[in-house]
């Protein structure tokens, strides 16, 4: 049986997990707005007007693919760490304990 007081914890968890997931789109959404045009633009100056070597410039390109893969990671552990923290919070959970 729930009580009165379950509900709204109830839905303040729900409105922070919508609100996370909303965070979570638009950096992925950000992130490959980003992305992609670097990685183009460095595929269209490699091979397309070939100012760099392509056997040094295809080590660019992953560089840049590591170092964005790295961030991406870095910024998605964030935001989950953000998440869990609020969730916790929407319950009433000391994060001291």
């Amino acid at each position: 049986m729930s009580h009165a007081g379950d509900s709204s914890v109830h839905a303040r968890v729900k409105a922070v997990e919508k609100d996370y997931l909303a965070r979570q789109t638009r950096l992925f959404v950000t992130f490959a707005l980003i992305e992609g045009p670097v990685l183009l633009l460095g595929a269209v100056l490699i091979y397309g007007f070939e100012l760099i070597d392509p056997e040094v410039g295809i080590w660019l390109l992953v560089a840049v693919a590591v170092i964005g893969g790295g961030l991406l990671s870095m910024m998605l552990l964030r935001l989950i760490r953000g998440r869990m923290q609020a969730i916790d919070r929407a319950r009433g959970e000391n994060p001291l304990f």
